[in-house]
């Protein structure tokens, strides 16, 4: 355990300086794209108000308050785009992860091979680091709508101010994707997300082990599921399966874990057996 948790902090320290960088960014953007549209919504509705004549009572009594979720739609790629850039980075980070270690100035992977303690701690470390990066980035879009919400709280008038709990203002600004609110929508998105990086570090030691072909065959493996899970998601939701939706869902999910199994022992075997220290 001590040796597992030495390695969790080595990876998580290496990338320390990327991940502070993707935290600061997504603040700024998103906070800054806040304040903007906002700015934007109350400029209009002040000049809105002078056309008509018309009070803020009267304006809200017309035209209902205006929910955070409205003023975000205006200037919604403020919103998306550091999303967009965070999962991308995350998804990079997927394969230097591991290359990095091969291709580095002084081939560090074969030192860590070279480690008197099971090779497979490297993988699992490896995963726990990627996964602590997707929950911390999780973990801060969470606490940035709660700020957005005190902000929205603070700049707009009482007569226009909607409230709502964090949950319905994270529904309300379609991150349902991103930040699953209902348990079970969590361990689908994040669960599937988590076999995928498993598959794709198994291609990775596959590529590793077997060079060309290697590749090929992870790649047709991490597809070939994916594109099993999408068919058995898309039956489900078109009710066209002899399967109740139900099942096909419990189906796919079956197929993931499954998935999962065969990934970790598969990349145990490769790292004993063929990858070469």
């Amino acid at each position: 355990m001590k040796t597992y948790l030495k390695l969790v902090h080595l990876e998580i320290y290496r990338f320390r300086l990327v991940l502070l960088g993707l935290m600061a960014m997504t603040s700024a953007i998103q906070l800054i794209g806040l304040q903007l549209a906002m700015r934007d919504r109350l400029q209009a509705i002040r000049g809105q108000l002078t056309r008509e004549g018309l009070s803020l009572a009267q304006y809200a009594e017309r035209y209902n308050g205006i929910p955070l979720g409205e003023i975000w739609s205006h200037r919604e790629s403020w919103m998306t785009f550091p999303i967009v850039i965070c999962i991308g980075g995350i998804g990079l980070y997927i394969f230097l992860i591991w290359y990095r270690d091969w291709f580095g100035r002084s081939a560090f992977v074969y030192r860590l091979l070279m480690l008197p303690h099971s090779r497979f701690l490297l993988y699992v470390s490896k995963f726990t680091a990627l996964m602590t990066f997707v929950f911390s980035l999780f973990a801060l879009q969470i606490g940035i709508v709660a700020v957005q919400m005190t902000m929205y709280r603070l700049r707009m008038p009482d007569e226009l101010r909607v409230p709502r709990t964090l949950v319905d203002t994270i529904r309300g600004m379609d991150l349902v994707l991103f930040i699953p609110v209902r348990l079970h929508e969590f361990l689908l998105v994040y669960g599937f997300g988590s076999v995928f990086v498993l598959l794709l570090f198994t291609t990775i030691l596959m590529e590793r082990s077997y060079r060309f072909k290697g590749l090929l065959a992870g790649l047709a493996y991490t597809a070939g599921t994916l594109m099993l899970v999408a068919w058995m998601w898309a039956q489900a939701e078109r009710g066209t399966a002899l399967l109740y939706p139900s099942e096909l869902l419990a189906a796919a999910i079956a197929l993931m874990l499954l998935n999962a199994a065969l990934s970790l022992w598969l990349g145990r075997w490769l790292l004993r057996t063929k990858v070469a220290a």
